[in-house]
């Protein structure tokens, strides 16, 4: 009878302890499937769909890779023993023969298969003095396959749902010749001997094959914008649910509200597989700092098909307070009740949890809290801030990731649920865990003769410049020959990245279109700001600059244009965030002509004219 070992070929450790309990044998060595390897194409191609969710019937989580490649190792070996039409003795590499072994009897054996290192879950019956029918049989360290039960047990069913190859086993014990030694011949070396490549050490090992849906809904999405740059920043993709839909949620500002967020929801996942995962996120008042990627990790380390976030206070039902708390079990934070605005959850969970209707005025929010308490539903808290941190003031960036140290919680997405003081705080949070990232481009558009338009800044950036500008007092130089309030970067500690990125990107694009004999790099950088009971406008004049670069930084007021006379070009109905660069000292004079209403603010930026003109 063929004897094969398998064994993964980068554990040639496991072989040569193999060896050493077993020195006598004459084996062949099968070279299991890698499941960090695994070729999507070629799974295809064998017929396995691998479109389906993997998952353990006993423990209810995803497989794991190594249990994948631990499947198909034996499923190869069930198909050889087909091809060769011959029985075939497949061991594990962590297999020890005992003096109990002995090859002459085991040939002898009429059944298909016979478990001859193995553990049972259930109630075997009784063959003879030292042969059983096993009944739930756990472990495939150890048997005997003929190709009659090999045909049994590679089938269609099983290419359309992989599961543990020690739990396939147990569902075809009725339909195969099957016996198993009462004391086994074959024994497992300890897990410290051999360690094992089966079971997940990290969320990284687990068998991920479903679809992730990250959404969120926001009919306004220029309030959005940092939930939006973060995906980016994390190299993650989020549908907006919200877009060109008319919001009949209420006015969340104002009270309760927010049904319509669960209906648009239960839209998208109509056709979706239960399988699949989906994410959600409030749009206005959250930002990721892990990817998306990495939220559906974490989420497999649950044992529930739902997470929910969870936040201080009981909102807006203090009534259920209490019900809430006795469901959780950890009671060492002050999390303790569910928060709608971010969860991860398995499609199929979700639409039982949202299988009763709701109004697009009604509150997400409690309708969930309900469902939650109903304890129908396979629902758990982040009460550790695990995936999502609901409004923390303690939060803070560590280690280039977002840190809660109420918890001790590296979190994946922070939310910054409440009024406008929790949304300001949520804004801040963000700014100092992203800093203000100038958007790389190497393109630009030509406006006029010596003006170009380039990407610079963000729209969330810009009014996170100004809000952090307010914190200072905008002044006027004293000397200077065209007065305007003006605030430096330098002192809102924003000068260093400015002159890094224009180093780094706007450099090239300057050398590209006007090959500048010299650059000397920035000479300064300042916001200007125009009210209508102080400065409103700005006189025709240049820039001691070589190359200017003009920002608007908003665009809620009228009036306040800037103009080139000489060109006839403005920048009217140029974006806010763009930056319009042009040669400031000669050529191209300027003006900002009067501001009719609102507050103006821009930013300027001064290149150096020559070696050593440094602000």
């Amino acid at each position: 009878m063929k004897t094969i070992v398998i064994n993964l070929p980068d554990r040639k450790d496991r072989m040569i302890l193999f060896n050493k309990n077993n020195p006598n044998l004459e084996y062949e060595v099968f070279s299991a499937v890698e499941g960090y390897k695994i070729n999507y194409a070629k799974l295809l191609s064998e017929g396995f769909d691998t479109d389906h969710n993997w998952i353990d019937p006993l423990l209810g989580t995803p497989l794991t890779k190594g249990e994948v490649g631990c499947f198909l190792s034996h499923w190869h070996i069930w198909n050889k023993c087909i091809e060769k039409n011959e029985p075939i003795l497949v061991l594990e590499d962590d297999a020890i023969l005992t003096d109990k072994f002995d090859m002459k009897e085991i040939e002898k054996l009429s059944y298909d298969f016979v478990y001859l290192g193995w553990k049972e879950m259930g109630e075997s019956e009784e063959i003879d003095g030292k042969l059983v029918k096993p009944v739930y049989p756990y472990w495939t360290l150890a048997y005997i396959i003929r190709p009659d039960a090999a045909r049994v047990l590679v089938n269609n069913v099983i290419k359309r749902n992989i599961i543990p190859v020690d739990e396939y086993l147990p569902t075809k014990m009725n339909e195969i010749r099957v016996a198993g030694y009462k004391e086994n011949v074959v024994d497992p070396v300890s897990r410290q001997d051999g360690g094992s490549n089966v079971l997940a050490s990290s969320r990284y090992d687990y068998f991920l094959d479903f679809n992730i849906h990250a959404v969120t809904v926001a009919t306004d999405k220029t309030k959005a914008l940092k939930l939006f740059e973060s995906a980016k920043a994390k190299n993650s993709t989020i549908i907006n649910l919200g877009k060109n839909i008319k919001w009949e949620g209420g006015v969340m500002e104002n009270g309760h509200g927010g049904g319509q967020k669960i209906n648009l929801v239960k839209d998208y996942i109509r056709d979706k597989k239960d399988s699949d995962i989906l994410i959600f996120f409030d749009g206005y008042d959250t930002f990721l700092s892990e990817s998306i990627e990495e939220i559906s990790y974490r989420f497999m380390e649950f044992s529930e098909r739902a997470i929910f976030s969870s936040e201080r206070f009981c909102w807006p039902d203090e009534t259920l307070a209490s019900q809430m708390e006795e469901l959780n079990t950890n009671k060492t934070t002050p999390y303790q009740y569910l928060n709608s605005g971010t969860y991860v959850a398995r499609i199929g969970e979700l639409r039982k949890i949202f299988k009763e209707d709701i109004k697009n005025g009604e509150d997400d929010q409690l309708y969930v809290q309900k469902a939650y308490l109903t304890q129908e539903h396979s629902i758990a808290l982040d009460v550790e801030g695990y995936i999502f941190t609901c409004y923390e003031p303690q939060i803070r960036e560590k280690n280039g990731q977002l840190y809660n140290p109420v918890t001790g919680c590296y979190t994946c997405c922070y939310h910054g649920n409440g009024g406008e003081r929790q949304k300001e705080w949520m804004g801040k949070v963000y700014h100092n865990f992203y800093g203000f990232n100038y958007i790389p481009t190497k393109k630009y558009d030509i406006l006029s003769d010596d003006i170009i338009l380039i990407d610079f800044m963000s729209k969330d950036m810009c009014q996170n410049m100004i809000s952090l500008a307010e914190k200072k007092q905008f002044h006027i130089m004293e000397g200077d020959k065209v007065p305007a309030q003006e605030l430096r970067l330098k002192e809102i500690e924003q000068w260093e990245k400015l002159k890094n990125h224009w180093n780094t990107i706007v450099y090239e694009i300057v050398w590209d279109y006007w090959h500048p004999c010299h650059m000397w790099g920035l000479r300064d950088a300042f916001m200007i700001k125009y009210e209508m009971d102080k400065q409103r406008e700005l006189r025709v004049h240049n820039d001691a600059s070589l190359v200017t670069g003009s920002v608007k930084l908003n665009d809620d007021y009228t009036g306040g244009i800037l103009e080139f006379p000489r060109q006839g070009i403005t920048n009217k109905d140029i974006p806010v965030g763009k930056c319009l660069l042009f040669p400031g000292q000669v050529t191209h004079g300027h003006l900002s002509t009067k501001l009719e209403s609102g507050i103006k603010y821009s930013l300027t930026i001064w290149s150096s004219r020559y070696e050593g003109d440094l602000n």
